[in-house]
């Protein structure tokens, strides 16, 4: 239970993280959405077994960042989120050229570190070009959707457009993102898949609670 439970904290704080960055205001939030996609890019290798299941441990980081991205709007409007997307393919970008650069150097016969950031960076461009495709198609996907929720619900039931927008969206991701990138890599493309897609919703629906305390959090913000 020791994986589960750590999960369970992982998602909470990945909650709070979001909320801290909203109450900071529109620049910290979209710093936050970069930071959990290159996170989730950096350790998606790593396999966890969760309820007796072949698994990877980073779908938290991205639901965080799709969160993250519909507060964006919700709050500071579309063009913002959009602007966060271009942002977020910027810095993935940047991440992808600086690990292949890293990795391309000679190491010192006296290095220890090379064999390991070999292991863990050299899947790095098949990942990051998957990820940027997927993760684009994902937000793009997102942001219009949660655009005519949010017209359709004429601005109320933020809590409600928010699962329903993520968890089409989660679904396209999910299928897309373990072909492209973790096909061979991994040790159950079928576990994967399902239990990548139903984490994603439990997480999605635990934070419903986050969605709502974030109208407080916005209520209580000094504006400049």
């Amino acid at each position: 239970m020791l994986n589960e439970l750590l999960f369970l904290i992982h998602i909470i704080i990945i909650a709070g993280i979001t909320l801290g960055a909203l109450a900071l205001g529109k620049e910290a939030l979209i710093t936050t959405i970069c930071l959990f996609s290159i996170l989730a890019n950096l350790l998606v290798t790593k396999q966890i077994m969760l309820v007796g299941l072949h698994v990877v441990s980073t779908d938290v980081f991205m639901v965080g960042s799709l969160i993250g991205l519909n507060l964006l709007q919700e709050y500071f409007g579309k063009p913002a989120a959009l602007k966060a997307i271009v942002i977020n393919l910027f810095t993935t970008l940047t991440y992808l050229t600086m690990t292949v650069l890293h990795t391309a150097y000679q190491a010192s016969p006296f290095d220890t570190a090379a064999p390991h950031f070999t292991a863990i960076l050299s899947p790095m461009p098949r990942i990051i070009i998957a990820s940027i495709s997927v993760y684009l198609i994902a937000q793009l996907i997102d942001a219009q959707l949660f655009h005519i929720l949010k017209r359709l619900f004429g601005g109320r039931y933020l809590a409600v457009r928010n699962t329903i927008s993520l968890a089409i969206t989660q679904l396209f991701d999910t299928i897309l993102f373990s072909f492209a990138a973790l096909y061979g890599l991994v040790h159950s493309m079928s576990h994967i898949i399902i239990v990548s897609y139903g984490i994603k919703m439990i997480i999605i629906l635990l934070n419903t609670p986050c969605i709502q305390l974030s109208r407080h959090i916005i209520k209580n913000r000094p504006h400049d």
